[in-house]
């Protein structure tokens, strides 16, 4: 009797200690006003697409004097194209994150040009994969051999990604079992490090308990399985870059001969096998244009499945309202049409220093821009997908996609 109630105790002791947590308002309001900004922390290295050793570094963003000693985290890769971006574009989101009481840390992972093919497009998104599971690794790491110095849960880690960053996070989380690796990438697994890949400290797990995917994709469906992780995804359904049902994938305008099923197609399948799951669809033919023209009910819905998650409560799939203000860093910047023909029209929230950077890292453009309306000359920029990047008060980017 004694060891019935001793183990009932400690199945349920975490689930008290997290509805504790959950009872102020923790995931869904913004309660901490100020957040303490960890910069450029190495977890690794590894062969960057040019053949040269990269240092992967990550920027942690966490609640300011939190008495929470074990919090939860969500690791977040950019967009890009597996081309170009970095990690200060998520700087908007973690702060968000940190104000509603998790850790966020956003991540460096390994990015340049190549030309797209099956092949070289599979190792971009492997790259990605094993440079997330390496910052996993580290942070679990932090905790069992240096004191758990940035306050995780190690049993409540989240993969998060926008765009390409979401198609690494969805690929981390659900394939799974070496079975499932495509066979471009099998020849030269085990001398890339198999699965976990050798970013990162080995021996310790880079599991996920759920994943978040703005607009991203999976080569394959039925690597999720009954049990699976929790999963919310974001998607319009005309995306031109990232489909959001099952079709081709294109990388820089180019066909990859690799076809992807998109957040809804995933979400499906979610439905078929029980795996809990929100979905929301934007109509349109935008890429995560959603984060431009909703920002605050995209994030809030984000929030709120995050929040039922980390809680251990069932998925409501609605919008956390109480989060509007933590959702919304920074108004917006537009830019358009897409695709770009002659005149890229610019509207900026602020006046910001803008650089534009084409698929191989290249400056297209570079200059102070005031606030409001701008109008860009790209009549000479060759075809391809861009990168615009906006400093001000806050980093903004856009992608670009100039036709001819």
């Amino acid at each position: 009797m004694k060891a019935s109630l001793s183990l009932t105790i400690a199945l349920f002791l975490p689930v008290l200690v997290h509805a504790q947590e959950c009872a102020g308002g923790r995931f869904t309001g913004m309660v901490f006003t100020a957040i303490d900004s960890i910069p450029a922390v190495v977890f690794g290295t590894n062969t960057g697409v040019d053949g040269t050793q990269h240092t992967l570094r990550m920027d942690i963003y966490a609640p300011a004097d939190d008495p929470l000693q074990e919090r939860p985290v969500v690791v977040m890769a950019f967009g890009g194209s597996f081309v170009t971006g970095s990690r200060a574009d998520m700087a908007g989101l973690g702060g968000m994150l940190a104000r509603l009481g998790y850790v966020a840390v956003a991540i460096d992972y390994r990015v340049g040009f190549f030309f797209p093919t099956t092949s070289t497009t599979m190792h971009a998104v492997q790259r990605c994969v094993h440079d997330m599971k390496g910052a996993i690794r580290f942070l679990r790491k932090t905790v069992a051999e240096d004191g758990n110095p940035y306050k995780i849960d190690p049993d409540r880690i989240i993969a998060s990604g926008v765009s390409a960053g979401a198609i690494g996070a969805l690929h981390l989380t659900y394939m799974n079992e070496p079975s499932e690796l495509p066979a471009p990438l099998v020849a030269d697994s085990a001398s890339l490090g198999g699965m976990e890949g050798t970013s990162g400290p080995l021996g310790y797990p880079s599991n996920v308990m759920a994943c978040v995917s703005l607009s991203g994709a999976l080569m394959d469906t039925s690597w999720v399985h009954p049990g699976d992780p929790a999963f919310c995804g974001i998607h319009e359904t005309g995306d031109n870059i990232v489909p959001c049902y099952t079709e081709q994938a294109y990388a820089l305008g180019f066909p990859t001969g690799i076809v992807v099923s998109g957040d809804h197609d995933i979400s499906v399948r979610m439905d078929h096998l029980g795996v809990p799951h929100c979905y929301l669809e934007y109509p349109g033919t935008g890429h995560v244009g959603y984060l431009g023209y909703d920002e605050a009910n995209a994030l809030g819905f984000v929030v709120e499945f995050l929040s039922g998650v980390v809680c251990g409560q069932a998925l409501g799939c609605g919008i956390a309202t109480g989060a509007a203000e933590a959702a919304a860093p920074s108004p917006a910047l537009v830019v358009y049409p897409q695709p770009v023909r002659d005149a890229l029209h610019l509207e900026l929230p602020e006046a910001a220093d803008v650089v534009v950077t084409d698929a191989q890292g290249r400056i297209v453009l570079s200059g102070r821009f005031p606030q409001g309306h701008n109008l860009v000359d790209a009549a000479l920029w060759p075809a391809g997908i861009y990168l615009l990047r906006a400093q001000g008060t806050a980093v903004r980017t856009a992608r670009l996609m100039v036709a001819r």
